[in-house]
C-alpha cells in the first residue's frame, strides 16, 4: 500500500465513522416558541377565544431534515397548540384580552369571538451550501378564521412567514432560533390581520 493511499485512508475514516453514525439519526430540538416580552394579560373582559389550532403532521414529531447528514429534525412539542398560544400572547400584546382553550371547547361561550385554525407547515431543514456554510430555513403556515361577536360573517385568511441563517454546522439550538423565529412572525402578521380586519379591537392608545 502506497504512503499517500495510507494518508487518505487515515484522514478519511474518521469521516466515514461519522457519516456512518449520522445516517439514520435523529436531530432533537427543544423548549417551546415563546414571546420575547413573556406573556401579557390586559384587566379587561376578554373579546376573543383562541382555540387550539388544528395539526396534522406528515410524520409524528418530524418537523424538517437536515439533508446532508439524512436524518430527521425532530421536535416533541405540539405546534397547533403552540401556535394558537402565540397568537393569543401577541393580541395581549396589542391589549386584546384572549383566553385560550381546547378546539373542542364549549364552556366560553360568552366570550363574543372564536378564533380557530390549521397550521399548514411548520417546518426547518437544513441544508449545506457549498463547502462551509450551512442554511437552515424554516417555514410557517397557518390559516386562520374568525366568528362570532359583531362579525356578519366569518373571517377567514392565511399567515405566512419564512426566514433562513447561515450557520458553519447544524446544531439544535440554531434550527431552534430559525424554526420558532418563523412562528413569532407568523402569529404577528395573525394578530395584525385580525385587528385590521376589526374582528378585535385594542384599546386606544395611552390605555
Amino acid at each position: 500500500m502506497s504512503h499517500s493511499v495510507r494518508r487518505f485512508l487515515v484522514l478519511a475514516c474518521p469521516l466515514f465513522v461519522l457519516a456512518a453514525c449520522a445516517v439514520g439519526s435523529r436531530l432533537y430540538i427543544s423548549g417551546v416558541p415563546s414571546r420575547p416580552g413573556g406573556p401579557q394579560r390586559p384587566a379587561a373582559a376578554p373579546q376573543a377565544v383562541v382555540l387550539d389550532f388544528a395539526y396534522v403532521p406528515v410524520e409524528p414529531d418530524v418537523v424538517g431534515r437536515d439533508y446532508d447528514n439524512v436524518r430527521p429534525i425532530v421536535w416533541k412539542g405540539e405546534p397547533g397548540k403552540a401556535m394558537a398560544d402565540l397568537v393569543a400572547s401577541v393580541l395581549a400584546e396589542s391589549g386584546v384580552a384572549t383566553v385560550r382553550a381546547a378546539a373542542d371547547s364549549s364552556s366560553l361561550d360568552s366570550v363574543p369571538v372564536r378564533i380557530s385554525g390549521n397550521v399548514r407547515r411548520f417546518e426547518v431543514n437544513a441544508r449545506r451550501r457549498g463547502s462551509v456554510k450551512v442554511v437552515n430555513e424554516a417555514a410557517v403556515s397557518l390559516s386562520v378564521t374568525a366568528a362570532g361577536g359583531s362579525l356578519p360573517t366569518p373571517v377567514s385568511f392565511a399567515s405566512t412567514s419564512s426566514n433562513s441563517v447561515e450557520d458553519v454546522f447544524v446544531t439544535p439550538d440554531g434550527l431552534r432560533q430559525v424554526l420558532f423565529s418563523s412562528a413569532n412572525a407568523a402569529a404577528e402578521e395573525t394578530a395584525r390581520r385580525l385587528i385590521e380586519a376589526g374582528v378585535v379591537v385594542p384599546p386606544p392608545s395611552g390605555k
